[in-house]
């Protein structure tokens, strides 16, 4: 589980986060949804480390992460695992590679050990006889799916999601986001994805935090969005055509 109190983030002059409070529990696809601009990718990178608040707590299943020395926040580090928006993998690496990086830098299993876990990651997110492909040779939805894989070679009890379906068609962002869900149940994961796609919260999302210039704005599950009679929410919600429809046939 991570919570989040009392969260407040500035550059300069501008106010980003303000007073942001949440709880993210494990085996839950957690969702942060908000306009661009809104700061939910602000509150991501506060979490994992890639900001520092200015003032308020991160935990992480209890662990204090803001204060901690940096011996402590890389070990949390190491049980984080990362899917970049765009994916982010590396271009001059083949995906075998691309996956072994993070065994490579935080353990000292051997080459043989590597490689095995490097196969049970592909197999686990569908991919054959692609390990020695770079990314410039596999399709965009692959290169999300060896994304994927590589955030979970240290078998991560944290899982941050940047955008993961950017870019991608309607019918393979569907696949990217039941393979999300499907790991994050299988190994009991606390999963947050920061996401403006609806298509995506409606097919995965399990609690959905509401950022609205920087405020938390509201919270609830899927079921409850529909119920909501949060406005600037319905706006942006159901800018979804999917989501105009579900409402429509559920009305």
């Amino acid at each position: 589980m991570i919570e989040v109190r009392n969260v407040n983030k500035s550059f300069g002059d501008k106010h980003v986060l303000k007073d942001i409070n949440a709880t993210f529990k494990p085996g839950n696809v957690n969702m942060i949804i908000g306009r661009s601009g809104s700061g939910k990718t602000v509150l991501l990178k506060s979490i994992i480390g890639l900001h520092v608040p200015e003032t308020g707590d991160i935990f992480f299943d209890g662990r204090e992460f803001i204060r901690a020395n940096m011996k402590f926040k890389r070990e949390i580090r190491q049980e984080i695992g990362m899917v970049f928006q765009g994916g982010a993998l590396f271009t001059s690496q083949t995906v075998e590679e691309n996956i072994m990086f993070p065994l490579n830098l935080f353990t000292n299993w051997s080459k043989a050990e590597k490689l095995k876990r490097v196969n049970f990651c592909l197999e686990r997110v569908n991919i054959q006889n692609a390990n020695h492909l770079y990314p410039s040779e596999i399709s965009g939805g692959m290169q999300k799916r060896v994304s994927i894989a590589r955030a979970i070679s240290l078998n991560p009890k944290y899982l941050f999601c940047d955008e993961p379906n950017s870019g991608l068609d309607p019918q393979t962002a569907i696949l990217i986001d039941r393979l999300i869900k499907e790991i994050t149940i299988e190994y009991d994961i606390t999963t947050i994805v920061n996401t403006h796609d609806m298509n995506s919260v409606m097919e995965a999302g399990d609690s959905i935090n509401y950022i609205h210039e920087g405020q938390n704005w509201w919270q609830g599950g899927r079921e409850d969005i529909f119920n909501s009679d949060n406005i600037e929410l319905n706006q942006f919600v159901f800018a979804s055509e999917l989501c105009k429809k579900i409402k429509k046939v559920s009305g």
